[in-house]
This record gives structure tokens, C-alpha cells and sequence, in this order.
């Protein structure tokens, strides 16, 4: 797997494209889902990340036990893409929402993206990378450009990383083994018969002896000055009652 990097300190020399990458979040987003992506890049949700020529993909830890497959197409090209330049998808069920908005795990994946960027901003022209003509050749048509998005996104999906799908293997077989352990333990504990939370401190060592206690001989409280109070204190005592098992 290659975790992300968490950039320390102030100085890097990709804060203008890592700034910019942030900024193409915002646009491509609802303060929402962007408030919940940006707070999954920093709480460490995002597990992996691949950056090739084109695509970039993360695996992201949402609510569920397997992670979710965040990918990031871009049209071949220098520099900062623009809003039309980029591709999306996920594997989560907001993908393909109403309002076409990038979901809080594509969001994530762009925000590690920036951390990439700050560290090291010839990331950029690599994900940038033009098609080669082992490729196919250069495409200049929008249309064309649109179509090989789209199937990088669909290949991507379908064939991603041999290290995330191993890797996913091992979480997934983890999990049940985790799941199977706690629900062992629960199913234990549901067929144990319900104690006493008294039991353990009233408890007699084995070879003690319970001491006798003698009668307890009644005796007149004193009374306060106050006849006020002393009312009540007649009152409260003609209501108490003490039971013994």
C-alpha cells in the first residue's frame, strides 16, 4: 500500500498547486460533503493512494467495514486542470448523486492529493501525463478526451491495483475474523445468567464466618429546637421504612 503523506511544517514547494487542488474541490463539491472529505483526509481515513498518468485512486475508510474506491480521471494536459477537465467516481452509494456533486470520498482523495502536490508537485505533470503513442496517439477531440475518461474511470474500477486489492483482501479477512471474535464473545455473554452486582461484595470468603449481631434496641432521636424542623423530621420518620431480605 502507499500510505499518504502528511506534510510537517511550513515550507514546501508545492503550495501553489496544492492550494489550487483545493480550490478544485470546492468547486466540484457543497460545503457539505466537502467539510466531511477534508475531515476524512486528516482523521487518516484514507488508506491508499495511487497516482497514474491520468488517474488517480484512493481507498478511503467510511462507515463500512470495506473501504470505498475513489477515482480521479484527468484530461491529458499542463498544469492545473479545470472543472471540465476532471472525471469522478466512487464506489460509495452517493456516487452519480441529483446535483452531480463529488462525493465526501472523492473529495478526501483530492484533498491527499494536495498533501502529494505540497511535497512534491511534479506529481501533477505525472497525473497530467499526456498519452503516449503506445496509446493511441494524442487526442485532441473533447468528445474523444470525455470517452477515454470515461473509461479509465470504468477500468480503474473494474482492474484496480494488485497492492489495494491484496491489501482489501487481507482488511476484509481481518474484519471477520475480528467480527467473528466479538460476536463469540457476545453470544457468551448473552448465555451467562445475569448476576447480582451485589453478589461479588456480599460475598463470604470461602472459611469465613459471618459474626452474629445482636439485637438493635430502639432509641428516640433527638429532636432539633426548631419546632419547623422537628416537624419534619417526625414526618420523614413515620415514612421511612427499612426492609431486609
Amino acid at each position: 500500500m502507499t500510505r499518504p503523506r502528511k506534510p510537517f511544517g511550513s515550507s514546501h514547494p508545492g503550495r501553489l498547486p496544492a492550494t489550487m487542488m483545493k480550490v478544485l474541490a470546492a468547486e466540484m463539491t457543497d460545503p457539505s460533503r466537502l467539510r466531511r472529505g477534508k475531515q476524512y483526509a486528516n482523521d487518516g481515513s484514507v488508506l491508499d493512494i495511487v497516482i497514474d498518468p491520468g488517474t488517480v485512486t484512493c481507498e478511503i475508510q467510511g462507515s463500512r467495514s470495506v473501504p470505498y474506491i475513489a477515482v480521479l480521471a484527468v484530461r491529458p494536459g499542463d498544469g492545473m486542470p479545470l472543472r471540465r477537465d476532471v472525471r469522478f467516481t466512487c464506489t460509495c452509494p452517493d456516487d452519480g448523486n441529483w446535483d452531480d456533486a463529488a462525493c465526501k470520498h472523492v473529495v478526501a482523495t483530492m484533498f491527499a492529493l494536495s498533501d502529494e502536490f505540497l511535497l512534491e508537485p511534479e506529481l501533477l505533470d505525472v497525473w497530467r501525463g499526456r498519452t503516449t503513442p503506445d496509446d493511441g496517439g494524442q487526442l485532441d477531440d473533447d468528445h474523444d478526451q470525455d470517452d477515454e475518461l470515461d473509461e479509465r474511470l470504468d477500468h480503474r474500477l473494474d482492474h484496480p491495483d494488485s497492492n489495494t486489492i491484496e491489501a482489501s483482501t487481507r482488511r476484509r479477512r481481518h474484519l471477520r475474523l475480528v467480527g467473528s471474535d466479538q460476536r463469540s464473545e457476545a453470544e457468551h455473554r448473552r448465555d451467562q445468567p445475569r448476576a447480582d452486582p451485589l453478589a461479588d461484595l456480599l460475598r463470604v470468603p470461602h472459611g469465613g464466618v459471618i459474626p452474629d449481631i445482636g439485637p438493635i434496641e430502639r432509641t428516640e432521636p433527638v429532636l432539633p429546637r426548631s419546632r419547623e424542623l422537628a416537624a419534619a423530621f417526625r414526618e420523614a420518620l413515620a415514612n421511612l421504612r427499612i426492609e431486609w431480605d
